[in-house]
């Protein structure tokens, strides 16, 4: 493949039954092909560049410059495409790395089930809780290993963290909190005007199922998670690691209730999600919160990102920085069940007149070690991957385990377009009681694309 043949449009069909991929041996190079290469994906072409078990054989964006760069980095042995079914055509390819915007993430990852590839598809793994669920069903119906891109799960730091949680180290749990705070008031991301692409920019590709609009920078590349059209802003983009985290440590898969409210308080830029939002989630015996804030950045237990684990020995709170268990102080004997009745009657302040005892921590003070102590995170995600691959055992972050962070997240956002609270029926994946919120489980895609069929 010439380099110039990257900027061709060529449109393929991909296989409409699953291919079996050559086993690997654990000698044996995976070839891999990666489709998205903006910030997330530019990241994953670096890892996998410099894994000695990878070949890089292909890449696509709708950006010409940004093929140009990978092909770059890849010393000119990889090819470039701009359609990504290109990639999928190629018998030779074994796994792809889906890094695109939120909404172009289910189709590429089901066409390539379908194609006999296995996926590695960045969180939050869908747009929607139908496309989820649709990917969960290509993984299985074609015995593909889907790697969701929820790293913290390969993470030895955050597996410490989960079996204090799950030991009972710091009691029963009956509240988490989460959150990210930033301060970008009050111009936030702008307010650039609807233009023409940029050079090299395949603008109706990039759109793909989502509806047609005219070119604005804010809408391509980073900025595309404040837009509806493409994501749902904070809530699922970091949502998606705080709830993963939650449902892991607290053997959980879905919530009960959710209820969120928020607006565009502050910022003055062309954003379509909220700068200000907050979503409650009720579990089987505890809540969860999650707050956004764009325009006030108070540092939470001194982090703008992280978790706190409310239990009845004591609070743990952690980013991706370090964690610390604070204990719960108490008096021995110390209890609400008193009688408060009692305290009125003749020689109560007498009997009551000793010193108080000292409080005590109801369990040891603890200090994490600094994440950066443990390396490569994203790199070990990778590695989980391939070793799948080879296995064909399901990967730290199965498609299912994203597929249900993914949803609560989408949750939220639902519960928020339609201005109350809903309940979750998670074993039939439905909204109970409320078909106007229910509409919002899937989402209108654009001729000529569809959401594959499984």
């Amino acid at each position: 493949m010439q380099r110039r043949d990257f900027i061709k449009h060529g449109v393929v069909g991909v296989a409409s039954s699953p291919l079996t991929s050559k086993l690997k041996g654990a000698n044996d190079k995976i070839v891999a092909g990666l489709i998205g290469l903006g910030g997330r994906g530019s990241y994953e072409l670096e890892l996998c560049l410099r894994n000695k078990s990878i070949e890089v054989a292909a890449v696509a964006d709708v950006f010409d410059p940004l093929v140009a760069k990978a092909l770059r980095q890849t010393g000119g042995k990889a090819a470039g495409y701009r359609d990504f079914r290109r990639i999928l055509d190629r018998k030779d390819i074994d796994v792809v790395f889906v890094s695109t915007p939120d909404h172009w993430h289910a189709i590429p990852t089901i066409l390539a089930c379908q194609a006999g590839k296995d996926v590695f598809c960045e969180k939050p793994l869908s747009h929607t809780v139908e496309e989820g669920r649709r990917m969960v069903e290509a993984a299985r119906k074609y015995d593909r290993v889907v790697q969701t891109g929820s790293q913290q799960r390969s993470s030895v730091y955050f597996a410490e963290i989960i079996k204090l949680i799950r030991s009972g180290y710091i009691g029963r749990v009956t509240m988490i909190e989460c959150w990210n705070l930033v301060n970008n008031y009050p111009e936030g991301i702008g307010n650039p005007p609807d233009e023409d692409p940029p050079p090299g920019l395949d603008w109706d590709m990039y759109l793909g199922p989502a509806p047609k609009v005219p070119y604005n920078r804010n809408r391509f590349l980073w900025n595309f998670r404040w837009f509806w059209d493409y994501s749902g802003g904070i809530m699922t983009d970091w949502g998606a690691h705080h709830f993963d985290v939650i449902h892991w440590a607290m053997g959980v898969e879905a919530p009960s209730k959710v209820a969120a409210v928020g607006g565009k308080f502050c910022l003055r830029d062309n954003r379509e999600t909220p700068d200000t939002f907050m979503a409650v989630f009720e579990y089987p015996g505890f809540l969860a919160r999650f707050t956004e804030r764009d325009a006030n950045g108070m540092q939470l237990a001194n982090r703008g990102g992280g978790m706190l684990f409310y239990g009845t020995l004591g609070t743990l709170a952690l980013d991706r920085s370090h964690y610390e268990i604070l204990p719960e102080m108490k008096r021995e004997g110390d209890s609400e069940a008193i009688d408060r009745i009692e305290q009125y009657r003749p020689g109560y302040a007498a009997r009551t007149a000793s010193a108080p005892l000292p409080l005590k921590p109801l369990c040891e003070p603890r200090k994490g070690a600094d994440i950066w102590t443990h390396p490569g995170m994203q790199e070990a995600h990778i590695e989980n991957f391939l070793d799948c691959v080879r296995s064909r055992k399901q990967p730290a972050a199965d498609v299912e385990i994203g597929h249900r962070a993914a949803t609560a997240c989408q949750l939220a956002v639902i519960a928020y377009k339609a201005g109350r609270a809903i309940r979750w029926d998670s074993e039939r994946e439905t909204i109970m009681g409320d078909s106007g919120a229910q509409r919002y489980l899937t989402k209108t895609y654009r001729a000529p694309w569809a959401l594959p069929r499984v």
